[in-house]
């Protein structure tokens, strides 16, 4: 009895242990590390190879499955059979479990010899505790395939409640045909060729759903099997997302219009996108397989121009961008590289991403872009002298005009009277013309310098109270009787930003053509308004009013209203408003109705924003005053 209860103490301390993963050292480890494995601890802490040390060559592909699903999993806990060096055989428990202590990546585990309870004659239920109190499924089974022994584990993980729902059943019930053919074919003929079979099945539960199940299988003399399992279903859905999501994002970067790659520190390329065997103008792959391979194993000369640049990248983790200009296949092209530090999985840049677009087009419009800029610029210049020159050449004529109908005046006005009635009226008439002649020279030369904003326009802060009251009272002064009548709801020191002489001109054209088309007696009213960001400026009058079809195209150049009648006029009063209006960022509406008159208001704000001033100071492209007939923020009724 003693020395059986000397063996259970053997058979049940731990050999346990701390490795730090990143040095593979141990930095604990004690229990009966001599007699499990042969080495003393001394040896195992000199020796970081000690596992392939104590175990025969045949078990490195079992180091290696642990070690690959405590790096997925970040847990291990199997019962397993292994081999030693000197050919002893054992069946051990090993657990071990990841852990992150001050920034340091630790293995944590123990391991048990369960085969020694067997050797030294213990009870069979002191295995058994061992076996129902490990966190993975076992099973055994006779030669014929019928459970003979299952744990706990195991049972709950197929969705029983008793053994005996299962002992004596064979395993082909917890499988689907496919699978029992699979296992049949391919699982058993290298389990008797191994004597271990390692790997991840679809099991079958009591309910009927399904599960992966990661399984080790154990040869036994007789003929039956060690089965250890885990439901795995969590981890293989967790890798199903993520493989689709990897798909989902390589089909996106093999999507985009531009170049990607991805380098590591090494000078191994990981990623390279479709898109940049195109740019780089590299042929002959058809799949995206083939495209990775070629770039890793034979990478384009200009992948190896775009890596000089990574070492600084992953040195000073600062992006980059940069043009490369090159002949490609004969071609001259020029690319925009953009580099970009990443780090994957580490406080510390891992790789470098490299970003190309071939912008050869883009600058070859831009250097077209340029040119038609300037022969623009040319044509604008040329225009404004031509349209100045004409208009100032009018003027020659126009004088001389002016001059012999004064002549002729000054003669008839000395011959006696009823002989001269019908030369007076003529010569009245074509004074008529000649001054609205005049008018039109004087609006087109004034259209033509607000159109390319060469009025000398500099906006500037205006007290309104002051230059309203100087405005309108210069017209009215004008006029043989009152007739125009200034409102003002603005305080005394209001100011806004404007260009006196434009505004001038607004105001004489709204009042002026609310006179014109006013019957005689009645006033046109100018009233300001104001709020802490906007100003409004209303010209009212009690004319003849604008008839509804003609209102669509009243701002036109050179349109007038059908019900005009002889009111001499230009057409081009409501154009200058307008391109006034819109050169100080307003807003101009109006309402009218037929014999009952019309209302026009005008919205600006008090500040004229700073992208405005590049048109205002010339240095932005000038408009055409062939475009006289454009939109602008004009709206009717």
């Amino acid at each position: 009895m003693a020395q059986a209860l000397e063996g259970l103490g053997q058979v049940f301390t731990p050999f346990t242990f701390v490795i730090e993963v990143k040095t593979q050292k141990f930095v604990h480890l004690a229990g009966p590390c001599e007699s499990l494995f042969g080495m003393t601890a001394a040896e195992m802490v000199t020796d970081l190879d000690w596992w392939e040390t104590i175990l025969a060559p045949s078990e490195a592909p079992l180091v290696a499955k642990l070690r690959q699903d405590l790096d997925l999993h970040g847990k291990v806990s199997r019962v397993l059979p292994v081999t030693l060096r000197d050919g002893q055989k054992k069946v051990v428990r090993v657990v071990v479990m990841r852990r992150e202590i001050l920034g340091r990546m630790f293995s944590v585990g123990s391991v048990f010899d369960l085969g020694e309870a067997e050797r030294l004659g213990l009870d069979q239920d002191v295995f058994r505790m061992a076996v129902e109190h490990t966190h993975e499924g076992v099973a055994v089974t006779g030669a014929d395939g019928g459970f003979v022994f299952l744990n706990r584990e195991h049972i709950e993980i197929f969705g029983y409640d008793r053994p005996d729902e299962l002992l004596g059943r064979s395993w082909r019930d917890l499988y689907e045909e496919a699978e029992v053919r699979r296992i049949e074919n391919e699982v058993f003929p290298e389990l008797v060729a191994k004597g271990v079979w390692r790997g991840r099945l679809k099991a079958k539960r009591r309910d009927g759903s399904m599960f992966y199940q990661a399984l080790t299988l154990s040869l036994l003399p007789e003929g039956g099997l060690v089965c250890n399992c885990q439901d795995v279903s969590e981890q293989v859905d967790l890798a199903k997302r993520l493989e689709a999501s990897e798909s989902m994002f390589r089909t996106f970067l093999n999507t985009l219009p531009t170049a990607v790659s991805i380098r590591n520190l090494q000078g191994d390329y990981e990623f390279v996108n479709l898109e940049a065997f195109r740019v780089l103008g590299v042929a002959g792959a058809a799949k995206e397989e083939d495209l990775q391979k070629k770039a890793s194993l034979a990478p384009h000369p200009i992948f190896e121009i775009l890596a000089k640049a990574d070492q600084e990248i992953a040195t000073t983790a600062q992006s980059a961008r940069f043009e490369l200009p090159l002949r490609l296949n004969g071609e001259d092209r020029v690319l925009d590289v953009k580099k970009l530090a990443l780090r994957i999985g580490s406080e510390a840049v891992t790789h470098v991403c490299t970003l190309v677009d071939d912008v050869t087009e883009r600058k070859r419009l831009d250097v077209l872009a340029d040119e038609h800029a300037r022969e623009l610029e040319a044509y604008h210049l040329m225009q404004r002298e031509f349209i100045s020159m004409v208009s100032h050449e009018f003027r020659t004529p126009l004088t001389s005009i002016e001059g012999v109908r004064y002549l002729l005046m000054k003669k008839i006005e000395a011959s006696p009277s009823g002989q001269t009635e019908d030369l007076r009226r003529l010569l009245s008439m074509q004074e008529q013309a000649i001054a609205t002649l005049g008018q039109l020279v004087d609006q087109v030369l004034l259209l033509n310098r607000i159109e390319h904003m060469g009025l000398g326009a500099a906006p500037k802060a205006v007290p309104m109270v002051e230059f309203m009251q100087k405005a309108v009272g210069n017209i009215g002064d004008s006029l043989k009787q009152e007739r125009v009548r200034l409102t003002m709801s603005v305080p005394e020191d209001f100011v806004a930003m404007f260009d006196e002489a434009q505004m001038r001109v607004v105001l004489e054209n709204l009042i002026s053509n609310g006179l014109k088309y006013s019957p005689s007696g009645t006033k046109v009213t100018v009233d300001v308004s104001a709020s802490d960001e906007r100003w409004e400026l209303k010209v009212t009058d009690r004319g003849r009013g604008i008839p509804k079809a003609d209102q669509a195209k009243l701002f036109q150049p050179f349109s007038r209203a059908t019900n005009v009648g002889q009111v001499p006029g230009t057409g081009l009063g409501l154009t200058i408003i307008r391109r006034v209006v819109d050169f100080h960022q307003g807003t101009v509406a109006f309402t009218s109705a037929e014999g009952k008159g019309t209302v026009f208001t005008l919205s600006f704000p008090r500040q004229i924003s700073a992208s405005e001033e590049a048109v205002k100071t010339g240095t932005a492209p000038p408009s055409n005053i062939g475009l006289l007939f454009s939109k602008s923020r004009t709206s009717t009724p």
